[in-house]
């Protein structure tokens, strides 16, 4: 892995100034989710606007991978900002951490194989953020974290902690390095 990885922190400790940031300064906001009726997805629906595609999380990866590169190409993107369901979400419907990241590296490897991209950026939450990091930084595509201010971090639990720039940057390699380690098992 010789991708950057840029963690950040916005000036504010709201969750929605730096979805605002994200889909700004990305070319497609691409949020992969079990429910966008969350607050969190209609936001991003929201500050996204006409640069904004849904595709379902769970579905067929191969099928997945298709229509996130139809979109990748229609918009002639190179900044993709991935949001999605956090663990505190995700968790109720049995997603674990591992298993997003699973299927988001093979929905992204199996796009960015045909479509490169300069930059894979997020919200740096749980679930689907962390998930989308893990997976650019494995198949080696600068990351880019922009978390509320003190790198707060939603859990599982639903309880909103406090993190350092430090422990992002490693949740982001952990679960690279095991989506390499999986990788390499099965060749």
């Amino acid at each position: 892995m010789v991708s950057a990885i840029d963690i950040q922190a916005h000036f504010s400790s709201h969750y929605k100034p730096r979805t605002l940031v994200n889909a700004a300064q990305a070319d497609l906001t691409v949020a992969f989710a079990l429910d966008y009726d969350s607050p969190g997805e209609r936001l991003t629906r929201k500050a996204a606007s006409e640069r904004y595609a849904a595709i379902p999380l769970g579905a067929d990866p191969l099928e997945s991978a298709r229509a996130l590169y139809r979109h990748l190409r229609a918009n002639q993107v190179r900044r993709l900002n991935v949001a999605g369901n956090g663990l505190s979400t995700l968790s109720r419907h049995g997603w674990t951490q591992a298993r997003t990241e699973d299927w988001l590296y093979e929905v992204l490897a199996k796009a960015a194989l045909h479509w490169p991209l300069e930059v894979v950026r997020s919200g740096g939450q749980t679930g689907v953020d962390i998930a989308a990091l893990s997976a650019a930084h494995a198949l080696s595509i600068p990351v880019v974290g922009l978390l509320p201010k003190g790198f707060r971090q939603r859990l599982a639990t639903g309880e909103d902690v406090t993190q350092s720039a430090s422990v992002i940057r490693e949740q982001i390699i952990t679960g690279a390095r095991r989506l390499q380690r999986s990788q390499a098992r099965e060749c």
